[in-house]
């Protein structure tokens, strides 16, 4: 049986590698955009904030523009989705 957990163990640790890779997802495509890129808005916690360009990525942190002009940062594993275009936010 003790055998059986070091496996247990194995997979574990394997599923979450891919995990934690699936997570950089998002810094993978933001990594790719230049600065200045147009974004309708990204999806944290299921929540939209609206944001106008993309700026940069930088030690785990994504920074945005927002019609005003106003920096938002955002930690990119928190990002779940990016929204491209003009969004609005619902009524």
């Amino acid at each position: 049986m003790s055998s059986n957990l070091g496996l247990e163990n194995l997979l574990k640790d394997l599923l979450d590698k891919k995990d934690k890779k699936d997570d950089r997802r998002v810094e993978d495509i933001l990594k790719k955009l230049p600065p200045n890129y147009p974004i309708g808005g990204v999806f944290v916690k299921g929540k939209l904030i609206i944001v106008a360009f993309f700026s940069n990525v930088c030690d785990g942190l994504a920074y945005f523009l927002d019609e005003e002009g106003q920096v938002i940062v955002l930690e990119v594993d928190k990002i779940t989705g990016i929204a491209f275009g003009e969004t609005e936010l619902p009524d």
